[in-house]
């Protein structure tokens, strides 16, 4: 089974076609239908019964589309199993409606109408947008499609001051979104559902759903799933917790944690860790090959790493990637973003070459740089060690004096598992082309600070380098805002008791997930548990024993 996406790609083209309207307002909406076609046009074609039975329901919800007299039935030139019927009034190209249908069943595939249609005025209460939409997805989509979905999603109200100025397009719509449920649970991966969007008054300007196909697609029934307690049990243990401090902890305070290693997928019929794009089981469960893990002795120059101009951008990657930015681009960039300043060269506007330094806006640290440049192969690529030299002999020269001491985590080349047989029933007539990264790409390293023998989280130097080329191309860099001196603080639990802690205290929530390959989706869901991180990144308290939330963005 291959997920539609042409489909939808085909529902946004249309929408965006049509004049004065968003695309966000119209990716929602794909289909329309007039009941007065028979005179209405010279097409061929000819409206399935459902599909005429959807547009006496449009004109019933939007009695002002049957003003668009000018209309014409034609095959969609993406995808000749659809069809479009084009709406038109005789007076204007600014009022103008598409409704998409399946060739043969009639049902709608996508409905999509100009602003334009409906003079502009009262502003409708969150609760008249609500009752439209459903109404809306009834009928034009029926009760089977919206059992599949959940509760409604509003988007927030803008407010304007004059509504007849339609200059700002951001205070013209709202959008109502029905994500995709099923046996009451969330699918996760993916955005489906039934989407709705409305001018401000509430007039219905498009309607359109991608939904999952049940005659295809195996939905696993949730009574298969091991219970939340089971599954926690089994995959929160010891060896999943990483034991360090933290400058900047609970309250900006120093602290000592047990930290969830990463964003756990969990397969909850079988406890194991999975890849949360294939769905596949990750090798080695998830779990730290410990030879990955290495305590090293470095010789640290504390050379600066602030940049506050041009010239101070240019000598920094002079210095990081021995590039002389005034010879080999053409362009310069400034612009700041989210507290940082960011310096970009590039070789033209497309900049298909380029190298960019982030900075901290109130301080000029050097927060992270990339770069992207093609550049000669090695005659043979660098091995898991001679990757680690060249990681270490970057950093060097940057790192603090009085920072010897540090620990430095390995992360080995993503490696393509094993194509499962729905993969390659997916991908079969595709060529080569899903070959995807087998192990050759870059080596990942994290140094962190040792303190008392323990990393310090927050206080990290992360970067890629390229074993083909062995050129460093990206280099983040996280010191605390505040340095400070740490103290020497003693668990009062053990790794065993952390993890008992975990799994007794942190929620998990079941939910489907579908896993894709090659931008194609699977004939399956499969269950999952995630860990909750509505309240932050769960770690256990080392010196307190307790479960606490750390800050956490996706």
């Amino acid at each position: 089974m291959k997920r539609n996406g042409k489909r939808t790609a085909i529902a946004l083209t249309i929408a965006m076609m049509l004049p004065a309207t968003s695309g966000t307002a119209l990716a929602a909406s794909p289909e329309i239908h007039p009941s007065h076609i028979a005179t209405a046009t010279k097409s061929e074609e000819k409206l399935p019964e459902r599909a005429t039975q959807i547009v006496d329901a449009l004109e019933k919800l939007e009695p002002a589309l049957k003003a668009l007299t000018k209309r014409t039935i034609v095959k969609n030139e993406m995808d000749e199993n659809l069809l479009n019927l084009n709406l038109e009034s005789p007076e204007s190209n600014d009022m103008s409606a598409t409704v998409v249908f399946d060739r043969i069943t009639g049902e709608l595939f996508m409905y999509s109408a100009s602003l334009y249609i409906w003079k502009q005025g009262e502003i409708a209460t969150d609760e008249i947008i609500l009752q439209r939409a459903e109404k809306a997805v009834l009928e034009l989509l029926g009760a089977d499609k919206r059992k599949q979905a959940g509760s409604p999603q509003l988007s927030k109200a803008v407010k304007k001051e004059d509504p007849e100025d339609l200059t700002d397009n951001s205070t013209r719509y709202r959008s109502v979104y029905y994500p995709v449920e099923l046996n009451g649970l969330e699918i996760l991966g993916n955005r489906m559902g039934i989407f709705v969007s409305t001018d401000y008054a509430g007039h219905i300007l498009g309607v359109s759903s991608e939904l999952l196909d049940l005659k295809v697609t195996k939905v696993p029934d949730p009574k298969t799933a091991l219970t939340p307690e089971a599954a926690k049990k089994q995959f929160f243990t010891p060896d999943r917790l990483d034991l360090g401090y933290v400058l900047e902890g609970k309250d900006a305070k120093p602290g000592m944690q047990f930290a969830l290693m990463n964003n756990a997928y969990i397969d909850a019929v079988t406890g194991k860790q999975i890849d949360f794009t294939h769905g596949t089981e990750l090798a080695g469960n998830g779990k730290r090959n410990p030879e990955n893990l290495k305590n090293i002795t470095l010789s640290p120059k504390g050379e600066s790493l602030i940049v506050k101009s041009r010239a101070d951008g240019e000598k920094v990657v002079a210095s990081l990637f021995g590039v002389d930015t005034k010879k080999m681009f053409t362009e310069y960039y400034t612009e700041e973003v989210d507290g940082e300043f960011i310096h970009s060269w590039r070789d033209d506007e497309f900049g298909y070459e380029g190298v960019s330094i982030s900075v901290d806006v109130s301080t000029g640290e050097v927060t992270s740089t990339d770069i992207f440049m093609e550049t000669k192969s090695l005659p043979v690529p660098l091995s898991k060690e001679e990757a680690l030299k060249k990681a270490i002999s970057f950093i060097e020269p940057y790192v603090d004096k009085s920072s010897t001491e540090w620990q430095v985590e390995i992360f080995d080349p993503y490696k393509q598992p094993k194509l499962a047989d729905w993969m390659i029933e997916l991908n079969e007539g595709e060529g080569d082309e899903e070959e995807e990264s087998t192990g050759t790409g870059p080596y990942t390293f994290i140094f962190y600070e040792l303190h008392n023998g323990f990393p310090v989280f927050d206080r990290y130097y992360w970067m890629k380098v390229d074993i083909e080329n062995g050129q460093v191309f990206t280099f983040i860099v996280n010191l605390p805002e505040k340095e400070g001196t740490l103290p020497i603080l003693k668990p009062s639990v053990t790794e065993q008791q952390a993890a008992e802690i975990v799994a007794k205290n942190l929620p998990v929530k079941l939910s489907y997930f579908w896993p894709t390959y090659n931008g194609k989706q699977a004939p399956f869901l499969t269950l999952v548990y995630t860990v909750d991180k509505s309240k932050g990144w769960p770690y256990v308290d080392a010196v307190n024993g307790t479960l606490e939330w750390g800050e956490y963005e996706e």
